[in-house]
């Protein structure tokens, strides 16, 4: 119990009991009542209390988010090594933002080369390192006994072309006893058509046909040797049962019966490489080219030979040994080339076969002629008009032709 002393007599008394707060001062009168001054203290603790209330939030949330983005950035550092045998959800957008940064922080050497360059060719040599992305869509399984795998390279909004292959030249069954898988390859694409999202689509697609395979990198010209790679990877781990890979374009026919039969005298344990062989071929130079490569991007006069990427067959020793050359192989603009530079690495002889017409054809010929197509594996840029016609005039079983019609 408190003691109070009087300073007037020098004495001290004993304190009354007190259920409230007063005090005397030592000025000798007795201190007003001090509940004015309680409340102006409660009123101070209250508002020392509501400003450590909300320091201690601030640190908390501050706390929260520095170990969000710490978390968001793990997930990004061991991204690259994450195997692609499963789908992964989609990144949000801080994790986008951090991918994004920590990309082309690793090119940061290359501002001063890039300031000349295309923003197509500055944005290939940013992002060039981010090899591996995550799968959105997978297609069914592959049979044990799959005899020619139709790899075919398509985007979202080629809604057309992918039907047109599906009720044509592309439909899954056995051909002369083998059988045959059709697969599209398809990046992310920001189209929609009136509003509706392309994503959607490819989903539905999916759900009735069962033959997107899909990832989640922007579908786009210099991003097909990322399309390369990934379903590379897709096949050394889900799919090398194929003995055989056709691996085109969404605008060519081809002739699977003829592709089947070809294919017979051939084993999947060998290499085989057999398309229209490009060779020699020389770097465009031009900046206003699709097809342009500055000197910075590749220094020799010549490309290795390689074949057109309208349509190219492989065997499983083949595509098995491109995914590991790719692994070490730097990624360049042009898929088409970047194979023949895996190829190379692996020592590979690529075939010519006058049947693959990735470039359509060089001379005139008659429309609708099916006797033409009667001999041949590939024909590229055709309409979707074109691909129905055609295969309704190749299934003609009853059909006869005069071989020497034309000369294609």
């Amino acid at each position: 119990m408190l003691r109070r002393i009087n300073k007037n007599t020098d004495t001290v008394t004993e304190p009354r009991p007190q259920h409230s707060l007063s005090l005397r001062f030592s000025t000798g009168t007795p201190a007003p009542t001090m509940k004015p001054l309680f409340r102006s203290l409660s009123s101070i603790c209250s508002l020392c209390s509501c400003v450590l209330f909300m320091l201690l939030l601030c640190v908390l949330f501050l706390k929260v988010e520095i170990n969000f983005d710490q978390a968001a950035l793990r997930i990004f550092e061991s991204r690259s090594f994450l195997s692609e045998s499963t789908p992964r959800p989609h990144l949000s957008g801080l994790q986008a933002t951090i991918n994004d940064f920590k990309c082309q922080e690793k090119n940061d050497s290359l501002n001063g080369l890039l300031k000349n360059f295309p923003e197509l060719h500055r944005k290939f040599l940013q992002y060039k390192h981010c090899r591996f992305f995550p799968r959105l869509l997978s297609p069914t399984t592959c049979s044990d006994d799959l005899f020619l795998l139709l790899a075919i390279k398509t985007t979202a909004v080629q809604v057309d072309r992918r039907m047109a292959l599906r009720g044509t030249w592309g439909k899954q069954g056995s051909i002369n006893g083998k059988l045959v898988k059709l697969v599209f390859l398809v990046g992310q694409s920001p189209d929609k058509v009136k509003g509706y999202p392309l994503q959607k689509l490819l989903e539905y697609e999916n759900k009735q046909f069962g033959d997107i395979l899909q990832w989640d990198f922007l579908d786009s010209f210099f991003n097909l040797t990322l399309k390369e790679i990934h379903f590379l990877r897709w096949f050394s781990q889900e799919c090398q049962a194929a003995k055989f890979v056709l691996k085109g374009d969404d605008d060519v026919f081809a002739h699977t019966s003829n592709l089947v039969e070809f294919l017979e005298d051939y084993s999947p344990s060998n290499h085989l490489f057999v398309g229209d062989i490009i060779s020699p071929a020389f770097p465009i130079r031009n900046p206003a080219d699709k097809y342009y490569i500055p000197m910075e991007m590749y220094r020799s006069h010549a490309y290795p030979p390689y074949a057109g990427g309208g349509g190219y067959l492989m065997s499983r020793t083949t595509v098995l040994g491109l995914d590991q050359a790719a692994q070490s192989t730097e990624l360049f603009p042009i898929d088409d080339v970047y194979v023949g530079m895996c190829l190379q690495k692996m020592n590979v002889k690529l075939v010519f076969h006058d049947g693959f017409k990735t470039f359509g054809y060089r001379q005139h010929i008659t429309p609708f002629n099916p006797c033409i197509y009667k001999d041949l594996m590939v024909v590229h840029k055709l309409s979707t008009t074109e691909l129905w016609t055609m295969w309704s005039l190749v299934s003609n079983l009853g059909m006869s032709c005069n071989k020497a019609v034309v000369e294609a």
